[in-house]
């Protein structure tokens, strides 16, 4: 009976670990998707430095936890590996400018706001400060805004080609809807709708779509900071 009960202990004591284990792999799948999003969105490292981190440090729990297993080995060395390209501003792929479909634009958001959740998270745990939970969500907001801005500024470029006045008109008159819907500044704001409404004015006094109007304003805005100060 003495070791059954020592062997039904054990088993106990295995699974809980296993089920931590689990739940690590889980956390550091999630974060993996998130970092896999912000590569090809998010100029900036820093936020994504900050994910990686929190990966290699679950990983290594998890690998302490369970030094044998080759699977969670393995794949703390490529994470760490990843985490020095990272701190180095160094990434495989180019980062896009604008999405193509609608239904592309609204999984970014659902993502952004699932990393927002995250970020609340670390700071409920006291594994964020504040001030940097603050300002990666204001990151990921400016993301957004740029992203949806440019997604439909492409669009009218698009219907531009294809002279399609009422469809150019109405992508411009949508990005310049979310402008002011938006929380820039307020002077940055005003210049962006201005911006938009003077070719929007174009468009009706001349009865000409201009491709150059949208291709410049689509680069102006990408080449506008989106860093994060600390």
């Amino acid at each position: 009976m003495i070791i059954s009960g020592i062997s039904y202990s054990r088993q106990q004591a295995l699974a809980k670990l296993q089920k931590k284990i689990s739940q690590y792999r889980q956390q550091v799948d999630e974060a993996l998707g998130h970092t896999a999003l912000l590569l090809k969105v998010d100029p900036d490292y820093q936020l994504i430095t900050h994910l990686q981190a929190f990966i290699v440090n679950t990983l290594q729990i998890a690998n302490k936890l369970s030094p044998q297993d080759q699977i969670i080995f393995d794949n703390l060395r490529i994470q760490k590996q990843r985490l020095n390209e990272f701190k180095e501003n160094k990434r495989e792929n180019q980062v896009i400018e604008f999405f193509e479909t609608e239904t592309e634009l609204n999984q970014l958001k659902s993502q952004i706001g699932q990393i927002s959740k995250l970020l609340d998270i670390y700071r409920n745990r006291g594994e964020l400060s504040i001030d940097k939970s603050n300002a990666f969500n204001t990151h990921l907001t400016e993301i957004s805004l740029e992203l949806t801005i440019n997604s439909h500024m492409n669009q009218a470029r698009k219907c531009g080609e294809k002279n399609n006045a009422t469809m150019y008109q109405m992508h411009i008159k949508q990005a310049r809807e979310v402008v002011k819907k938006s929380s820039l500044e307020e002077n940055e704001k005003n210049r962006r709708i201005k911006e938009l409404t003077n070719i929007l004015n174009n468009v009706k006094k001349t009865n000409k779509i201009v491709i150059d109007d949208t291709e410049k304003l689509t680069s102006e805005k990408n080449t506008e900071g989106n860093k994060i100060n600390f």
